[in-house]
């Protein structure tokens, strides 16, 4: 609903880039869909691994992380600089981006920005994750993509209609304003946040030591070994 509403809203308005190329769009969105399912399947696989393997929250990012580094370097920049395209006669030349960023003192502090916003974006998550559930995470995920589009509503309205992180009210807004209540009244539902008079919920046995201390409930240290009694 939220992507048809940016199709539909593109075209009414005239916006080549929105409306312009739709099998284009609908590609992309296609994709972010398939990325959704690969999203799910990673915050499902965390809160396995914390909660019934008992691995601590630090070491499960820190692996993604490693496997990330490993899968860019052996596959995705090797594939990106033997296809064919406009920079330098690459689809990606990692070496000209590396040399760009050595002799870029912007370009250093954005990287650096960035790598802060990321690992605090996956410590956050997999903290509330194992405080809480994937479920939860998944709809804190969703009310930031609210935010977000509110944002450019904002900057479109308030700030400047010319701006590119702007985005316009059109006659479609409402699908896309129907589209985000969809998302977080389901994922509030399923987690049993709002529950739905005339079903049965199942009784959940909350674990009270679990929560005796943030670092407890996230896992975000290894284990000690327990103290044996003399």
């Amino acid at each position: 609903m939220v992507g048809s509403a940016n199709i539909l809203g593109g075209s009414a308005s005239g916006d080549d880039k929105k409306g312009g190329n739709v099998g284009e769009l609908v590609f992309g969105m296609s994709l972010v869909l398939f990325g959704q399912v690969v999203q799910a399947a990673q915050v499902i696989a965390e809160e396995w691994l914390m909660k019934d393997v008992d691995l601590p929250g630090m070491q499960i990012v820190g692996f993604e992380g490693v496997w990330g580094i490993l899968l860019m370097c052996v596959l995705v920049y090797p594939t990106l600089y033997l296809l064919p395209g406009q920079d330098g006669g690459h689809l990606e030349d990692p070496f000209d981006t590396a040399t760009m960023v050595m002799h870029s003192p912007n370009l250093q502090i954005m990287v650096i920005v960035y790598l802060f916003s990321c690992a605090t974006f996956n410590v956050t998550g997999i903290a509330v994750t194992g405080a809480l559930s994937a479920v939860h995470r998944m709809m804190l995920d969703a009310s930031r993509t609210t935010v977000i589009w509110g944002f450019g509503l904002y900057v479109h309205s308030y700030v400047d209609e010319a701006s590119p992180f702007g985005e316009a009210w059109t006659p479609y807004s409402y699908l896309q304003l129907v589209g985000f209540l969809v998302l977080v009244t389901g994922q509030s539902v399923y987690g049993e946040v709002l529950k739905v008079p005339g079903l049965e919920y199942p009784v959940h046995k909350v674990d009270q030591a679990m929560f005796a201390s943030p670092s407890a409930a996230t896992k975000l240290c290894s284990p000690l070994p327990p103290m044996q009694d003399s």
